[in-house]
């Protein structure tokens, strides 16, 4: 025990023996009355004990504790531990038990868990087998980091194979307690070759070369050549050899293809297989791209031409995939053979001012062989409302979009204010309302003539006449799948046009059809954004790469997230962000159960969450263990040297753990 006081300053002494001197001689004549000595002798106590407090004693009291240190024993249960030819199970089981018996006998204290995706407590109750599908090294490290107090140090029994998450050497901290490896197997690896990526857009327009990049990994094999083949369907659509190295390095691989059908194209590439392999699962994948049109064909159909035709048609040619063929009605004929309008297929129709009271009885007899057209060929339709219109034939016509014609209670021959509705930043999320930047409190007054009724919920007004409290649809678009519709209601298109070109907002109606036109027509299958992964199937434990590309430009996003599900459950979720090099939305996360898993894309435009796509990706049952089957000592050897560990190979184990010994650490505790 050790006591101490604090300093004190020289006149408070001065004063302290002042007042005792004081004390002694107001005390002096009554020391002999036998009363006066108690109360004399209590005050100097008291006196005695307040000086000494004065003094900040202090007492400090050093317990010395001896705390033993625990070895942590981590044994990878993975896969590919099960496959080595030496040692075989029972016999690494029965090394693991000769470690555990010595340290047991030795009575040094020691914790045993078995590792793989993550770190299992239940050693000594569980099954003690090795069927993990992947190694995650970090879930160790962070255990060795959270309890480095305690431990002496750690074993690691493993084939230093990591295959999820960070590299072993990137995951050790300098101040973490020794490290002792015991390697497992031959470092020869086992015959493998694989396809490890297809990198490919995930869209292209039908007419443009697009180049395929494989990766191909080998293991095991010397100087070995391998044939890399593509196929589309049952077609060969190349061939390559290369010489295989047998490391773990990848070969690109470089592939053409110019498709010449539009839709879904699968491509499979697939390397041939070698008689040594244990697993040739991985020897083929699938990719598949989308292909666009390149062209785009529009019947443009006048009834009578108006200042609205050239507008109208100005819009279509003013897109270089759209291709327009003009039929109008004149003297009674057609600017073409309406022969060539029946045999043709196009992907949009387009009533403008038509039908009219001259060819509207011809146009009646038209509408069942019409209908059929539109259905068979899946042609989206649209009408542009003209004066000379028939509305009795017209009416006909808009029944196929579920819309009709009703009496207004007001005269409708005169202009009316209008504005956009809510409807259309819920449609176009990436082309909102204020973005064209239109001047919303002086749009042009516009006249209708006919007042056009919904009669079906999934027709959307995006904009609308507001007169004496009733509202009347302007622009109303739908979809009956498979196809679209759109109706502009007033013959005043025109006006629109000028009086914007006039107040200086030239574009104003480019502007407001430049979002409607791609979705009518379809441009990208009715689709903003294309996403896919890099492979059709991935093993429990592999990372999974998931790519898209927008078809317009302006519809980027900075930032968004991939949400992965199984069973409709969220399980994960991954930021995904737009590389501006490449052209591509990427994202990567880890396959960590077996089974089909769904996922959605959510992209975020402003301060807005807009879903974007999803898909589904199938995770097999691991076998990722059985591409890397040899002994990886380099990094194992690294770790240990840098934490003042050791690395022996499984052989060499006995004398290792004879020079295991009780470790303990000396603790003083001052009180």
């Amino acid at each position: 025990m050790d006591i101490s006081f604090s300093d004190i300053d020289s006149l408070i002494l001065v004063l302290i023996l002042l007042s005792i001197i004081s004390l002694v001689i107001s005390f002096n004549k009554k020391l002999h009355s036998t009363n006066f000595k108690i109360l004399f002798i209590l005050r100097l106590l008291s006196i005695t004990l307040l000086i000494i407090l004065l003094f900040n004693p202090q007492f400090s009291l050093t317990k010395r504790n001896e705390k033993r240190l625990e070895w942590n024993i981590y044994v990878d249960n993975s896969l590919s531990m099960s496959y080595h030819s030496a040692p075989s199970i029972a016999s690494l089981n029965s090394g693991i038990d000769d470690i555990i018996n010595y340290l047991d006998k030795s009575f040094i204290p020691f914790n045993v868990y078995g590792f793989g995706q993550e770190l299992d407590s239940n050693w000594f109750s569980g099954l003690k087998d090795f069927k993990d599908g992947s190694t995650n090294f970090g879930s160790i490290v962070e255990h060795m980091q959270n309890n480095n107090n305690k431990l002496a140090g750690s074993i690691v029994i493993t084939d230093g194979q990591v295959n999820q998450g960070p590299e072993i050497e990137s995951t050790i901290s300098e101040s973490i307690k020794p490290i002792h490896f015991i390697g497992v197997g031959s470092q020869k690896p086992l015959v493998d070759v694989l396809i490890n990526s297809i990198e490919a857009p995930p869209v292209i327009i039908k007419g443009e070369s697009a180049e395929l990049i494989v990766s191909v990994a080998s293991y095991g094999v010397n100087n070995q050549k391998l044939n890399v083949t593509l196929y589309s369907e049952s077609k060969l659509l190349g061939s390559k050899i290369i010489q295989a190295d047998g490391d773990g390095s990848n070969h690109k691989i470089r592939f053409m293809i110019n498709p010449l059908m539009t839709g879904e194209i699968e491509y499979k590439v697939q390397v041939n297989a070698l008689p040594e392999e244990i697993n040739i699962s991985n020897n083929k994948q699938l990719v598949s791209i989308q292909v666009l049109k390149n062209e785009y064909r529009i019947a443009l159909i006048t009834g009578a031409p108006s200042f609205n035709t050239r507008i109208i048609k100005d819009l279509f040619s003013n897109h270089k995939k759209f291709k327009v063929e003009h039929f109008y009605f004149k003297d009674n004929k057609y600017s073409k053979p309406l022969k060539q309008f029946w045999d043709t297929k196009y992907d949009l129709i387009v009533f403008d001012n038509h039908p009219i009271n001259s060819n509207s009885n011809e146009w009646n007899s038209y509408l069942r062989i019409f209908a059929k057209k539109l259905l068979s060929q899946k042609t989206s339709f649209s009408v542009f409302i003209g004066n000379e219109i028939n509305k009795n034939s017209i009416e006909k016509y808009l029944s196929l979009m579920d819309l009709g014609l009703k009496e207004s209670l007001i005269n409708l021959q005169s202009n009316y204010e209008w504005n956009f509705t809510s409807e259309w930043d819920s449609i176009f999320p990436f082309h909102s309302i204020n973005s064209l930047k239109f001047p919303m409190n002086d749009l042009p007054p516009l006249n209708v003539d006919m007042q056009i009724s919904k009669t079906d919920n999934s027709d959307k007004v995006l904009a609308k006449f507001s007169i004496s409290e009733q509202s009347m649809p302007l622009l109303i678009i739908s979809e009956k799948n498979p196809l679209r519709y759109l109706v502009w209601t007033s013959p005043d298109l025109f006006k629109l046009h000028y009086k914007s070109y006039n107040k200086g907002n030239t574009k104003m109606i480019d502007a407001m059809f430049k979002p409607i036109l791609p979705w009518l027509i379809r441009t990208g299958d009715g689709r903003d954004f294309y996403f896919r992964t890099e492979k059709n199937s991935y093993q429990q434990g592999e990372r999974i790469s998931i790519i898209g590309k927008p078809i317009k430009d302006a519809e980027i996003a900075k930032e968004g997230y991939v949400h992965i599900y199984n069973d409709n459950d969220k399980i994960n979720s991954k930021p995904i962000s737009y590389n501006s090099i490449t052209g591509f939305y990427e994202s990567n996360f880890w396959a960590s159960q077996s089974g089909n898993l769904d996922y959605k894309v959510e992209l975020i435009y402003g301060n807005q969450p807009i879903n974007v796509a999803e898909g589904k990706i199938q995770i097999q049952e691991s076998q990722i263990e059985l591409n890397n089957v040899y002994l990886n000592s380099e990094p194992l050897v690294k770790i240990a040297n840098n934490t003042g560990g050791s690395y022996l190979e499984w052989r060499d184990r006995i004398p290792f753990m004879n020079k295991l010994e009780n470790k303990s650490k000396t603790e003083f505790v001052i009180s």
